[in-house]
């Protein structure tokens, strides 16, 4: 196995365990199944599978039928029930998901950014977990740590295959890593940590004890002087009576509560919005990856890819945009005409004409490329590099000629 399908190898366990453990947890909160050991190494089959076909150049719509005539027996043979039909919503989501990624070249920095996104997931799986039961929670601890183990080895691996360190002490280190994460998935070892956890919390229980106490010393007297004011104020105006009367007259009247009890929902319906509410999730997860998904082809042993470009927003706030709209007429010429000059850089770059590394005068030469009429453009370009570079007094006329350029320049891009 060349070095380049090692790693690639590595992120896809790392790609697997975290899907699994997220997938678990949905399938525990919405459909009350148990954590499937079994599911864990099918996908595991699915995910290679999948990068083979990949390297066959497989045709897209004859791939698709592969896979979801693979996943469908896959899940017959080793499931039950409805949890078929769930498990190969996951299976078909794995393979589809890998086989976009696939072409990406393995990158350093993109696999870091990927993984600290993945840990603010993995701790808000994980705090969800334990609304699920303790047996859920040390079902799917060996995960937990099978991941945190994963992407240690993933980006020591893609490091040194970033700036080719050959290394057979590294080896080693790998294998003790993956010894530890054995030790550590024994049932002894989940015991003794199981404790210190235990520990952990009853310690932070009484912390939080201890400020509460602190809390309610420090504001009750307080708290307790200001309600006894409020409720003298209140008997004092006579308003307790018709409140009184008022929340009566509302308890007397139970038939408003119950009047919707005895609707029920069929157990179809309920299915049928679960599995709704499961794919509407799958998809915003793949629209998530899509966007941190670098679009890659490799053909010739070279790699082509799209660079990603992140355009800076206006941290101005909305109100304050609003204020300098409103106010704008009490500004000097000087500062106009740098604003409307700001407006056509806007407009420019919108257009994919203007880069932040521009002078004004490569950015008048670029925009005549992209327009038919550049009509007072040239002047726009003179009057603003005097008003940024001078002490020279502007005039009205100045920002008219300005306000021009850009109005011309606006209505053709």
């Amino acid at each position: 196995m060349s070095w380049y399908r090692k790693v690639k190898s590595m992120y896809s366990i790392t790609f697997v365990t975290i899907s699994f453990i997220i997938w678990s947890t949905l399938s525990k909160w919405l459909f009350e199944n148990l954590v499937d050991y079994k599911l864990f190494l099918i996908t595991l089959c699915i995910v290679f599978f999948t990068q083979y076909l990949n390297s066959v150049k497989l045709k897209k719509n004859l791939f698709i039928l592969v896979i979801l005539g693979l996943n469908i027996v896959t899940s017959s043979i080793f499931f039950e029930g409805q949890i078929i039909f769930i498990n190969t919503i996951f299976l078909l989501f794995m393979a589809l998901i890998t086989y976009s990624l696939e072409d990406s070249p393995i990158d350093y920095s993109q696999y870091r950014q990927d993984i600290d996104k993945s840990m603010v997931v993995l701790v808000f799986i994980w705090m969800i977990s334990f609304t699920l039961g303790s047996d859920f929670v040390n079902s799917m601890y060996r995960f937990h740590v099978l991941y945190i183990i994963m992407i240690i080895i993933l980006m020591r691996e893609t490091r040194r295959y970033i700036y080719s360190v050959k290394s057979n002490t590294s080896i080693v280190t790998n294998i003790i890593i993956g010894i530890s994460v054995l030790t550590l998935s024994l049932d002894f070892a989940n015991k003794i940590i199981a404790k210190v956890l235990d520990m952990l919390i009853k310690l932070a229980r009484l912390s939080l004890v201890l400020v509460t106490s602190l809390l309610t010393t420090i504001f009750g007297v307080p708290m307790s002087f200001i309600s006894e004011m409020l409720r003298k104020l209140i008997l004092s105006r006579n308003i307790s009576e018709p409140k009184q009367s008022l929340i009566n007259g509302n308890l007397n009247n139970p038939q408003v509560v119950s009047k919707y009890q005895d609707i029920k929902l069929p157990p179809s319906i309920i299915l049928i919005l679960k599995i709704l509410i499961l794919l509407l999730i799958l998809y915003v997860i793949y629209k998530f990856l899509s966007r941190f998904r670098n679009k890659t082809r490799i053909y010739n042993g070279f790699v082509e890819e799209k660079e990603r470009i992140v355009k800076e927003k206006d941290k101005k706030h909305w109100v304050k945009n609003l204020f300098d709209k409103i106010f704008r007429g009490g500004e000097s010429n000087r500062d106009k005409i740098l604003y409307t000059y700001k407006g056509f850089e806007k407009i420019t770059e919108q257009a994919d004409i203007y880069k932040t590394y521009m002078t004004a005068s490569q950015l008048k030469n670029v925009t005549k490329i992209n327009v038919d009429n550049s009509d007072n453009l040239d002047e726009m370009t003179l009057i603003y590099n005097e008003a940024k570079f001078s002490l020279h007094t502007m005039t009205k006329e100045n920002v008219e000629s300005v306000r021009k350029g850009h109005s011309n320049i606006k209505r053709q891009l």
